[in-house]
């Protein structure tokens, strides 16, 4: 590694590690051990000179209730019941409380880690040698009550999603919209209370309205942090130029997504319809959605169920592209918004169409060594690397 580049902060905004789960706890799969075939543990996150990782608690509880609306909204708005998840009200937040608890453990038994909540914490702990971890969830479970927010604020979030895959009451997502669609008035209550107490929002997976609705009451600027064009590939997961360049205007920052799916449309069309697809899927599906709202199922042995059970797969075959293609995507939203507002985010770990080239933490450097080969500049490769997040973060949270 030069000089130039041997103090670069690389930053990867949205990331998993695994983890294992009982009806008691959940607890992080031999993070320190270099497993082959994963996309992210801490020996990967070192190889690839990583220095700092929002660590997403993902989408806690997640099921799927009807897998056809899957293929129905990949490229267009859906309103068919897709997902939901066994955590409402009360069971949510204790959800997002265990998640939390996961990460804070983790960090205080790894050496490697540190716990972080601001960009200065962050470089203190690059300083000594550490990787700075910052809490993050997809969806934001708070039993329709701010003063959760608070809550999770003392206990150290400052970056979050709002909705993944599953709406929720106050906002839909992506794959599953209302009509009408975007924030509802207690939604936008949530906006201005993480605006209030400097909570980074994160648009990835928010519908298209709610997206529009976030840039509308938010005061402060605002992060898709795995999202790539649709301009470069149409999956209704991606964001519009207008989305992109608006994020850009107000200050904000987009992570590209390293799915080949989302940087090449044939990928999905290439993957071809699994087993998962049949009435006995769906039967499952609402008999479950069916015990969960009558009480009946515990939800956090039911996501234990879930998460160690065998699914039946959507999709046969995951086809790939190759590097030089995501740094296409990268040059286009560039030319859209300024190398000052694109970031990585990766959503590694549980991708199975990784892009060849970066399919792990540890392959971050042929990342960027791919954008110096394209033509970027060291302090543009700077910039998209890390500090494009951290100037965002140090306006927002800190």
């Amino acid at each position: 590694m030069s000089d130039e580049t041997s103090d670069r902060l690389t930053l990867l905004a949205h990331l998993h590690i695994q983890r294992d789960f009982t009806a008691e706890r959940i607890e992080y799969r031999e993070p320190a051990v270099d497993v082959p075939g994963r996309q992210v543990d801490v020996p990967k996150l070192k190889r690839g000179g990583v220095s700092c990782i929002w660590l997403s608690e993902g989408a806690p509880g997640e099921f799927t209730v009807d897998p056809t609306p899957a293929f129905q909204a990949v490229q267009r708005p859906s309103t068919a019941l897709f997902r939901r998840t066994f955590f409402e009200g009360a069971s949510g937040v204790q959800r997002l409380l265990r998640g939390f608890d996961a990460v804070r453990r983790l960090c205080e038994g790894s050496g490697d880690l540190e716990l972080v909540t601001s960009t200065e914490g962050v470089r203190r702990a690059v300083e000594a040698g550490r990787i700075g971890v910052l809490l993050h969830t997809e969806n934001l479970l708070i039993g329709e009550d701010l003063a959760m927010l608070r809550a999770y604020h003392e206990l150290g979030l400052r970056v979050t999603g709002l909705v993944h895959a599953a709406p929720q009451r106050w906002i839909d997502c992506d794959s599953e919209q209302r009509v009408p669609s975007g924030l509802t008035e207690f939604g936008r209550d949530v906006i201005h209370e993480l605006n209030e107490l400097g909570i980074l929002i994160d648009v990835s997976h928010a519908s298209m309205s709610a997206i529009d609705d976030v840039l509308e009451e938010s005061s402060d600027p605002i992060v898709a942090s795995h999202s790539n064009p649709k301009a470069i590939s149409p999956i209704q997961r991606n964001l519009t130029d207008e989305h992109i360049r608006r994020i850009a205007d107000g200050g904000g920052v987009v992570g590209i997504h390293c799915s080949s799916a989302f940087v090449d449309i044939e990928c999905q069309h290439g993957r071809g319809e699994g087993p998962g697809i049949s009435a006995s899927e769906r039967d499952r599906g609402m008999k479950l959605l069916d015990d969960v709202r009558s009480g009946r199922l515990d939800p956090f042995a039911a996501e234990a169920g879930v998460r160690t059970g065998e699914a039946q797969p959507l999709y046969q075959r995951f086809p790939t592209v190759g590097l030089d293609a995501l740094v296409d995507v990268v040059d286009h939203m560039v030319n859209v918004a300024g190398y000052e507002h694109v970031g990585i985010g990766t959503d590694f770990e549980f991708l199975e169409d990784v892009v060849e080239g970066f399919a792990g933490a540890h392959e971050t450097p042929q990342f960027l060594a791919a954008l110096e080969a394209r033509g970027y500049s060291a302090r543009e490769v700077d910039a998209i690397a890390g500090e494009n997040f951290l100037r965002v973060m140090a306006e927002v949270i800190d």
